[in-house]
């Protein structure tokens, strides 16, 4: 959903970053493991393929969600992912709506 002058509010913002399959799930395994390894990332979601898992991180990372740090002195590259303080500051929204949706049946 592409926010257009007719749908510009901060919600549909926030779905079109979201939505997809995999990157609420990967934001989620971020915030609950801060430093959290590309590896790993495709260990705790085995059905992901490697390329939907870059291009999910890839949108997080531009919508800076997230952020990326990169370690070692040659190629390959350790990279870890964190979460960005703009993310912190909605993670405890995202623990309402899922703890009202978990209570809304």
């Amino acid at each position: 959903m592409q926010p257009t002058d007719k749908w510009s509010c901060g919600i549909t913002k926030i779905m079109d970053a979201f939505s997809g399959k995999w990157r609420l799930n990967l934001f989620w395994i971020i915030a609950q493991n801060e430093g959290i390894g590309f590896n790993q990332l495709r260990n705790q979601v085995p059905e992901i393929t490697n390329m939907m898992l870059v291009r999910s991180l890839d949108t997080l990372l531009s919508e800076k969600f997230i952020s990326k740090s990169l370690s070692g002195n040659k190629a390959p590259f350790h990279s870890e992912y964190y979460l960005t303080n703009r993310s912190k500051e909605l993670l405890p929204l995202l623990l309402k709506l899922n703890e009202w949706g978990n209570h809304s049946n």
